[in-house]
């Protein structure tokens, strides 16, 4: 996407290079959305894990907290800023991963009998169904983050990419196998669900459950590396809502004070959103979903024989895998408004039916689906038209494609390329000149 976009900064960059301005903008309003459920994500968790682990209710303070603070440094620091604060949040993972490591190792007691009789480790029928869903939706809504993509246009050369890349997905690999594992375990421990069947813990504070085995100390200083993991994610998410919009939707026309209000004016309904403690893996889910059914068709501008597709085809696309979502809901539920739950997922992911799975399989397909429909009524209207005017019809030619010269223009441009100065009358014998000698040269 740098090859073909050299000038980009943002996946919309590439958008508005190959569909033109209309999609930028609707490709930048849906990345937005994206963003937004993630904001809403990082400031409910935070929420939730300070209140498991001390017991107390702060009342949402550190929700407002986090978000004054991160808006302020990140208005005066910028995308610099969000860098380095990446940076403490790599190694605040790798502190947090020794930590919980040597802590639970030494702390958390496991029962052999509830591990052998435990339905985890059996077949079942959301784990086959997470299989699919888990990549797919981590696939789509990392190309839809618009904070990785700062960081891919950045880098040095294409080499250093490649490198990040890589050892990147080395180190983060074990990083998210030993997270995701300790929910397993916390269920075998007992700490999730938790022992208060009035007050269960949810599954996205399950690994964050199992601190409660731990020495206060140790849940002092997880606290203080949790709250500077959940800043460094809100600012880089703050960083790139400030760069869609200034960039994108605004086409840096309006003054950056302007777009800075406007981030902290959209701040206030992420906190609403936040202190009502939504389920927080399905508020990612939401954003994966929006990715799904959005980036197929974004991306089937990156094939180069895909060259007929234009920005008409890709919007409608995007849309149509919106709407094959409701159109699966709708036929799934036999109810039209069941079918229009299933964009927000209303009934969660562990559901013993197939209505997550159906979601996140037409989205993308249904995306591409409409895609090619979409290019398919263009060009048989291309056709009517050309009958109507009586004209042939020609498939649409590549953007690089010119049309053939006639003979008289193209001997003139052949007389300019070798002479610009010479006459008409010489131009016309220096270009039978050159005609004569290819065919000699032809001959031998």
């Amino acid at each position: 996407m740098r090859k073909k976009c050299p000038e980009g900064f943002l996946l919309t960059s590439f958008v508005s290079e190959r569909f033109g301005r209309i999609n930028q903008i609707y490709v930048s309003l849906m990345s937005m959305a994206y963003m937004f459920c993630y904001m809403v994500s990082e400031l409910s968790a935070v929420d939730g894990i300070l209140t498991l682990l001390t017991g107390i209710d702060f009342n949402h303070l550190p929700i407002i907290f986090i978000t004054i603070t991160t808006t302020l440094y990140t208005a005066y620091g910028g995308f610099r800023s969000s860098l380095l604060t990446d940076k403490v949040q790599g190694w605040a993972i790798v502190i947090l991963l020794i930590i919980s490591t040597i802590g639970f190792g030494v702390s958390v007691k496991l029962d052999p009998g509830v591990v052998s009789s435990s339905p985890l480790l059996q077949s079942n029928q959301l784990g086959w169904q997470l299989l699919y869903i888990m990549p797919v939706a981590v696939t789509f809504a990392n190309l839809f983050h618009q904070g990785y993509w700062q960081r891919a246009f950045s880098s040095k050369n294409d080499r250093e990419l490649t490198l990040s890349a890589f050892y990147g997905s080395i180190m983060l690999f074990p990083t998210l196998f030993l997270i995701g594992f300790t929910g397993i375990i916390a269920a075998w421990a007992g700490t999730y669900p938790g022992p208060d069947p009035n007050n269960p813990v949810g599954p996205d504070m399950s690994f964050f459950s199992l601190y409660t085995l731990l020495p206060d100390w140790v849940k002092g200083f997880v606290l203080v590396l949790t709250v500077s993991l959940s800043c460094s994610a809100y600012d880089s998410l703050q960083s790139a809502m400030v760069s869609t919009m200034s960039n994108d939707i605004f086409n840096n026309k309006l003054p950056l004070i302007v777009i800075r209000g406007l981030t902290v004016i959209f701040n206030v309904p992420v906190v609403i959103l936040a202190i009502r403690n939504l389920d927080v893996l399905i508020v990612f889910l939401v954003g994966d979903l929006i990715a799904a059914a959005v980036m197929p068709a974004v991306l089937l501008g990156l094939v180069d024989s895909l060259y007929f597709l234009n920005g008409f085809d890709s919007l409608v696309g995007g849309l149509g895998g919106f709407f094959s979502i409701f159109i699966f809901g709708a036929a799934y539920f036999n109810s039209a408004y069941e079918g229009a739950l299933l964009f927000i997922l209303s009934n969660g992911l562990y559901v013993g039916d197939y209505s997550v799975l159906g979601a996140f399989l037409v989205a993308p397909f249904g995306s591409i689906v409409f895609t090619f429909l979409a290019f398919g009524v263009r060009l048989l209207g291309m056709f009517l038209l050309a009958k109507i005017q009586g004209r042939v019809f020609e498939f649409p030619k590549r953007p690089d494609e010119k049309p053939y010269s006639t003979e008289g223009e193209s001997e003139k441009t052949a007389n300019v390329i070798i002479n610009p100065d010479t006459t008409e009358g010489e131009s016309e014998n220096t270009f039978n000149n050159v005609v004569k000698d290819s065919h000699s040269m032809t001959e031998v």
